[in-house]
């Protein structure tokens, strides 16, 4: 049986880090259609029953019955006897073929351990779940036979769940028909054994991008062994330090569909758009195809109900013009990815779009979805129409580490922190700077997060690498009495004079009227306000404290840092340091380019 490396060692650490109490009283319920809360555990259920005779072997010989019988929130996905029947044929073994590591890797194969809560059915979306399960593995749902009353909820899109929703004290228990079994090949090698990827998976090969795509963690990392204690509240620094990938592939049949059935046509194919350089050497990182495999590749692992923020903090009615963008490993290279999937959407509707069919193939590092179209990276559609727009983007959507560390959009567990040089070149500060990562879905915040710094602290971020041109640059931030004063800098130069984020909006030097108040619905007010260096927040941003939008509020405001002119595709770094006091705060909530020509044609969003 194959076995998961790397994770092991940490998966042992954490169950002797588990209290262990004792198991709650018996009270065997039994009936299929329908269970209540009975008292019993995880455990207590699955000794109890009569079908799940071999999982309950399993907890008992890889020593997790008492970590099943502890308080806690549990979800457990608990596979019958008959799975394990057919399971042990197809594998052709036997239940004392499996080594203790083994039995110990089946079972957190099948169980999720949150510290806040229980995943329902309710609650399930295509796509992954919002924590992995005890192998550190995410565990994948999709939906069949959509027909009212006939929905089969699938796990890893071939597991069905037979009955769902069993409460009991420690959790919840969703009982499925076959063994959730992820595989522990790397992306590279999933896509190999699927044969409408074969096309992509020779491309990926040749051009040596493959071995560019192999890391899982980062060995070297060492957690702190004090979590940082601020006012009294605990920011923990991550237990690991993941790497992860999304590879977005087109099928066979996409590409036949451009007339691509061999390498050598992709690569001809990738010559339009990336040119001849290099052009005998496929690894070369200036080879076209190299370029239009790279583009392909982000480096951070997303399913598809992972690429974009969903929560209460976006407005009612923007639900369908939610966007983001994320840097991909053609350097300095962009990709947006709208609401519904799209990828690229240009001004008349065309896109790139996902097979849901064939995605959120999961990995040991990462994820693979299926592409209906080519994607390239078409330099004057890019520049001219797709990026040729406001650019707003979220203070955590820049370092990959916080996406395949699982702590953006981490709304149950909100209080995170990590070390300066934990997000490499993405993101660092100086030892003095105390850093907070903060997430709330009531909070007045874009994508209900927020990044704080705190004593003398200077910090930098490395911003999204936008195409060449002319933008205005812009803070977001929200006002308080407990902010200080920061200078601002744009690639390591001094921008303009210190900024005082307390400032806020009704405050004669910002000028902030409710439009409500206005005759013209503000548009005079917010041409007063920019010539004072200050803008409204967005109207599609929404806080389920008042309830209201961001533009409504005169406390979240946006600064216009400057106007800047980039000459080529390159990084840009965005820099804040403290220049008053150390008890005082930096409030960071997101950043916008915003392209000079464009400044009049943005609204009120």
């Amino acid at each position: 049986m194959k076995k998961i490396k790397y994770s092991i060692s940490v998966l042992i650490l954490l169950l002797f880090a588990t209290i262990l109490v004792p198991s709650c009283v018996d009270d065997n319920v039994e009936g299929d259609a329908f269970y209540t809360f009975t008292g019993e555990t995880v455990a207590s259920y699955c000794s109890n029953r009569t079908n799940f005779t071999v999982f309950n072997q399993l907890i008992n010989d890889s020593g997790t019955s008492s970590l099943l019988s502890s308080y806690g929130h549990f979800t457990c996905f608990m596979p019958t006897d008959s799975a394990f029947q057919e399971y042990f044929k197809a594998k052709e073994i036997t239940y004392n073929d499996l080594t203790k590591e083994d039995k110990l890797q089946i079972v957190y194969n099948h169980v999720i351990k949150s510290e806040l809560t229980n995943y329902a059915t309710e609650s399930f979306q295509e796509g992954s779940l919002p924590e992995p399960s005890m192998s550190d593995r995410f565990i994948n749902i999709s939906f069949a036979g959509f027909a009212e009353g006939n929905q089969t909820i699938l796990v890893n899109q071939e597991v069905p769940i037979l009955r769902k929703d069993i409460e009991v004290h420690n959790g919840i228990i969703h009982v499925i028909g076959n063994i959730v079994d992820p595989s522990n090949a790397y992306l590279t090698g999933l896509m190999q054994d699927k044969d409408y990827f074969s096309l992509f998976s020779q491309a990926l090969e040749k051009t040596g991008m493959c071995d560019s795509i192999m890391k899982v963690y980062d060995l070297t990392y060492e957690k702190p062994a004090a979590d940082l204690v601020l006012g009294g509240t605990t920011f923990k620094y991550p237990e690991m330090k993941k790497y992860g990938y999304t590879i977005f592939a087109e099928t066979n049949e996409a590409f036949k569909k451009a007339g691509i059935e061999t390498v050598e046509e992709m690569a001809e194919y990738a010559t339009r758009y990336y040119g001849n350089e290099d052009a005998n050497d496929y690894t070369s990182r200036k080879n076209a195809l190299n370029k239009f495999v790279s583009y392909h590749i982000l480096e951070r692992q997303m399913s598809t109900n992972d690429f974009l923020y969903s929560g209460a903090a976006t407005s009612p009615g923007a639900e369908n013009e939610r966007f983001e963008y994320y840097e991909t490993m053609l350097q300095y290279r962009m990709i947006e990815i709208k609401s519904g999937n799209r990828l690229n959407t240009q001004k008349d509707g065309t896109h790139v779009s996902i097979s849901d069919f064939q995605s959120n193939l999961n990995g040991l590092n990462g994820y693979v979805h299926a592409l209906n179209e080519i994607l390239v990276y078409d330099k004057d559609i890019m520049e001219n129409d797709v990026l040729n727009k406001r650019i707003r983007f979220d203070c955590y959507s820049i370092p990959p580490q916080l996406t395949n560390n699982n702590i953006r959009w981490k709304m149950m567990d909100n209080s995170h922190t990590f070390t300066a040089d934990y997000c490499g070149d993405y993101f660092h500060f100086t030892n003095d700077t105390k850093l907070k990562l903060w997430a709330s879905e009531g909070w007045t915040n874009y994508q209900a997060d927020e990044m704080v710094m705190s004593g003398w602290y200077d910090f930098t971020l490395r911003m999204h690498p936008v195409p060449p041109g002319t933008y205005e640059i812009r803070l977001g931030y929200r006002a308080e009495t407990w902010r200080g004063v920061a200078q601002l800098f744009i690639d390591d130069e001094i921008v303009g004079i210190p900024v005082d984020l307390r400032i806020v909006g009704t405050d004669p030097r910002v000028g902030w009227v409710d439009d409500d108040k206005t005759t013209d619905e503000g548009v005079e007010n917010d041409k007063m306000m920019r010539n004072r260096g200050y803008m409204k927040a967005p109207n599609s941003i929404y806080s389920l404290n008042g309830p209201k939008t961001l533009r409504q509020d005169n406390m979240s405001l946006r600064i216009i840092i400057g106007t800047f002119t980039f000459q080529d595709y390159a990084p840009h770094y965005f820099r804040a340091k403290n220049v008053e006091a150390d008890n005082l705060e930096f409030h960071f909530d997101y950043l916008e380019y915003v392209p000079v020509s464009y400044i009049d044609k943005e609204g009120k969003d």
